[in-house]
């Protein structure tokens, strides 16, 4: 089991976020995007993925914004979506524009035996797949790292492979083992959404283009809970490995309803 020891663990700490908690709401959305790739997850998907987003939305929470890709608009617990998690928003919009940013889990997030490692500058945004329609009754959660170990140099399509028992492939650990290569995360946003531009109004009434959410991603995926015992060794295996886009304008409305 993964320990959590920060306040914004809590809201990764299953891929389904919740966007119906926040006091602002969030309107089922519609923009346009891709999220396409590979997927190695074991017991239920193993090659090409195509996401094939139609439901996009917002939800703002003072400082951070969190952005839910899905396909249908049905409870992330039945749904195969993205969730991402944007924090210091307002910095990101005044001097980060246009600059690849790292997709990481918080420094605290480690599988039992691994020592949490201080990092004076984690990162600002933090990405979860989540399969709950696809991989049912299995919920797989895997995580945008900022280093995974690939199994092939140079072969971004192939990050992920099963083993002959349906498993993900031995994780060799070590103080002298090397990763065949290495893949790191990154999201770059040409636009975002800051809720602190209405100056405590209504965020609805913002013009669109300071409600727009623009971006571009490349994603390696993993569990977390690969992890080498105390740390030592190459970065936890890939489970693959999404690119993709998305653009939509926040709206504010009422978040959507289980009955009426």
């Amino acid at each position: 089991m993964i320990r959590a020891r920060s306040r914004v663990v809590a809201s990764l700490a299953v891929a389904a976020v919740a966007l119906a908690a926040s006091g602002t709401g969030c309107r089922v959305g519609s923009g346009v995007g891709t999220v396409k790739g590979d997927l190695c997850v074991p017991d239920c998907w193993s090659g090409p993925f195509n996401l094939q987003p139609d439901f996009f939305a917002a939800t703002p929470n003072q400082d951070t914004l969190t952005i839910r890709i899905q396909r249908g608009s049905d409870f992330e617990n039945f749904s195969d979506g993205i969730s991402i998690l944007v924090m210091g928003v307002t910095e990101i919009r005044q001097s980060m524009l246009g600059q690849p940013l790292t997709i990481s889990l918080p420094p605290s997030v480690v599988p039992p035996g691994v020592p949490i490692t201080p990092n004076p500058n984690p990162a600002q945004v933090e990405f979860a797949a989540y399969l709950q329609q696809t991989c049912r009754p299995a919920t797989p959660g895997l995580y945008g790292m900022d280093q995974v170990s690939l199994t092939s140099a140079g072969d971004a399509g192939t990050t992920c492979s099963l083993t002959a028992d349906g498993g993900t492939p031995a994780q060799q650990c070590g103080a002298n083992v090397q990763p065949v290569a290495v893949g790191t995360s990154t999201i770059t946003f040409a636009h975002i959404f800051d809720a602190s531009l209405a100056n405590g109004g209504d965020p609805g009434s913002l013009s669109a283009e300071q409600r727009l959410i623009d971006a571009t991603f490349d994603v390696q995926l993993a569990d977390p809970r690969d992890e080498c015992p105390g740390g030592i060794g190459p970065p936890p295996p890939s489970h693959g490995h999404l690119t993709g886009s998305f653009r939509f304008y926040f709206e504010r409305g009422k978040p959507a309803q289980a009955f009426p």
